[in-house]
């Protein structure tokens, strides 16, 4: 029952933390969102949707180490926007703890430190963005990974979402 509890309580957060939209971005890219709730760009459907996982572990130190597994994304600075290839699905990604976006990420390995989590239950969500800051979706749905951990417990990870998961 506790464990219900938990998943419920995480789908709301998610809910709050990732608000889903029919929109499609417009080329003005903080056209359209307050806060947090940035515009979506929808991938064609002759593209192959990005697939994305989060890993978490403490740090031997201090903190946490998120990991982000991923494939068919180029994650980068906008610096290289464009640099190799096709540049259609490049970007950045959103870090979101607890439903606030706390920073933006250009590699799949970030520490947190332990003062931006709350003590027991927390929700750690990634998005993926294009360079404008919309948020590359699907049929509307953003391409996101959500990990919920409790601080407290041995095993970190109480339950884990992806959008597009690699497994």
């Amino acid at each position: 029952m506790k464990m219900h509890w938990y998943f419920i309580t995480g789908v709301l957060l998610l809910g709050a933390a990732v608000p889903v939209s029919s929109q499609v971005a417009q080329t003005n890219s903080h056209a359209g969102h307050n806060g947090d709730q940035h515009p979506l760009i929808e991938i064609p459907v002759h593209v192959a949707v990005p697939r994305i996982e989060l890993d978490i572990s403490r740090d031997d130190l201090s903190g946490y180490n998120l990991h982000i597994d991923y494939d068919r994304f180029e994650l980068e600075s906008p610096r290289f926007a464009g640099e190799e290839g096709e540049p259609f699905l490049e970007g950045h990604a959103h870090l979101y703890i607890n439903g606030s976006k706390v920073q933006r990420l250009y590699a799949a390995d970030l520490h947190i430190p332990e003062k931006l989590l709350q003590s027991g239950f927390n929700q750690i969500t990634v998005t993926f963005n294009a360079h404008d800051h919309s948020t590359w979706s699907r049929g509307g749905k953003r391409i996101l990974a959500t990990l919920f951990i409790r601080r407290d417990k041995p095993e970190l990870v109480v339950h884990h979402f992806s959008s597009s998961p690699i497994r």
